[in-house]
């Protein structure tokens, strides 16, 4: 099997050597990375609010509590990211699973008599530790694994499997949160510090080291070497342009586009429309009935969009998968805008609204969490934890804008009307998806920022 890297702007091969990477070690590493995630999902089930824009679970009407939740997300994605610049990654995985057990707490102290203040704690904890999974995590997976496609994609699987906990009793998912935590710092002990954080800090022989551990081969495997001289040129191509700020950002237009391309795709993924096609009562609220209570088609379908995701990313692209799925996502909203018209009672092909929900939380699926999977991707190890944390507290912030005023709109212009718009935004993330973003698939970052170099204008 041929092993290909490429690095410095030359293309350099190690031909006609055995690929020596521990496929199953890369498994099981990211399944115990990933486990959080599920402690998440698990955890969102008891919740008002979710990491979506839209509600699934139990929501009760409470406003500030979802409010707490995406605040805390907002609030402590820069702050996480900027401890993992500081001090290593393996200290943002570790603060991760301690907020998740500390998360703990505030459900075995709930009672009729606390339940509001209790309620707003506990969301504003789930809310740090959430600004911390979907930023922290994904980059550290990012950076110790070579099976990126499945590593980072199995976030989306292992969090929408926690939805499904649902169906078990509160005592038992509080348990089993228990539990999972405990998993989560044992596992801590497996891990080793990221070898693009040890380069980025300068410590060469640590970082030979712990990749030789990754890889499961010697340090001095000529893949070791050409691997810690690509990130060595990776971290002083970044250097060169001076300490990372707004003014350098913005002069280089490489930099620059990668930034642009996460502000679009974070913003499409929180006005999607899933404030409302998660709602399953209030989207098929036209054919008056209430045969599924507890909302599994949405949560089932969810799931089922999330693993294809996990297995095609495997052998397609990002890009496209992001680009099927707002085209499916498209189409069944545009069917749901028809079937939920105010004045409007379905009679006959009741089937299709249902059908068209289930496409459209199966295409959300596929789509939610490929967004961060493909900015771990683009940005330069330098300035990577900097540029994600900012962008997704930004995503906070147009995700709390949305959901405060998201009723006022639908009271003025009605759900139909509201499904039309989300048609119109996830049209245009087909035409953004296939025409802005790059290819991520086996493409180093200096691969991915060439396909971002502005072509230079003709004299």
């Amino acid at each position: 099997m041929v092993y290909t890297i490429s690095g410095n702007g030359n293309n350099r091969s190690v031909e006609k050597s055995e690929q020596k990477w521990c496929l199953w070690k890369e498994v099981v590493l990211a399944v115990l990375v990933n486990i959080p995630f599920f402690t998440n999902g698990v955890e969102t089930t008891m919740l008002t609010s979710s990491a979506h824009s839209g509600n699934f679970a139990s929501h009760n009407g409470t406003q500030w509590t979802t409010a707490a939740m995406v605040v805390g997300a907002g609030a402590s994605a820069p702050v996480m990211c900027y401890i993992i610049d500081a001090y290593g990654r393996m200290s943002g995985v570790f603060l991760v699973s301690m907020v998740q057990g500390i998360t703990l707490i505030p459900h075995f102290l709930l009672n009729k008599n606390n339940m509001y203040p209790i309620e707003i704690v506990l969301h504003i904890l789930s809310g740090i530790s959430s600004g911390g999974l979907f930023t922290v995590l994904p980059i550290y997976l990012r950076e110790i694994t070579t099976l990126r496609g499945f590593s980072l994609t199995l976030m989306m699987a292992m969090t929408t499997a926690g939805y499904m906990t649902k169906i078990i009793s509160i005592e038992v998912r509080l348990y089993l949160i228990l539990g999972l935590v405990m998993v989560q710092f044992l596992s801590i002990l497996m891990m080793v510090e990221s070898p693009s954080y040890l380069v980025m800090v300068k410590k060469y022989e640590k970082a030979r080291k712990n990749l030789s551990k990754l890889r499961v081969v010697t340090e001095d495997d000529p893949h070791i070497s050409l691997e810690i001289s690509n990130l060595k040129a990776e971290s002083d191509k970044a250097k060169t342009v001076g300490k990372l700020s707004v003014r350098t950002v913005w002069r280089n237009k490489i930099w620059l586009d990668g930034t642009k391309i996460g502000v679009v795709l974070y913003t499409l993924t929180a006005i999607c429309g899933s404030i409302l096609f998660l709602d399953q009562q209030k989207t098929l609220m036209q054919l008056r009935v209430s045969s599924d209570p507890e909302s599994m088609l949405v949560v089932s379908t969810l799931l089922l969009g999330s693993i294809f995701c996990l297995v095609c990313s495997t052998f397609v692209d990002r890009k496209y998968l992001l680009t099927a799925g707002y085209v499916t996502m498209t189409l069944s909203t545009g069917v749901l805008a028809v079937y939920t018209q105010a004045d409007l009672t379905v009679t006959s092909l009741r089937w299709l609204p249902v059908t068209a929900l289930g496409m459209l939380v199966f295409a959300y699926g596929i789509v939610w969490g490929l967004p961060v999977v493909i900015m771990v991707e683009v940005f330069n190890l330098e300035i990577r934890a900097t540029l994600i944390g900012t962008i997704y507290a930004y995503s906070q912030i147009i995700k709390l804008l949305h959901v405060q005023t998201f009723q006022y709109i639908e009271d003025y212009i009605g759900v139909y009307t509201t499904f039309y718009i989300f048609a119109c935004i996830n049209l245009f993330g087909v035409v953004y998806t296939l025409f802005a973003v790059p290819n991520i698939r086996n493409k180093s970052v200096r691969q991915i920022e060439r396909q971002l170099k502005r072509p230079a204008l003709p004299a």
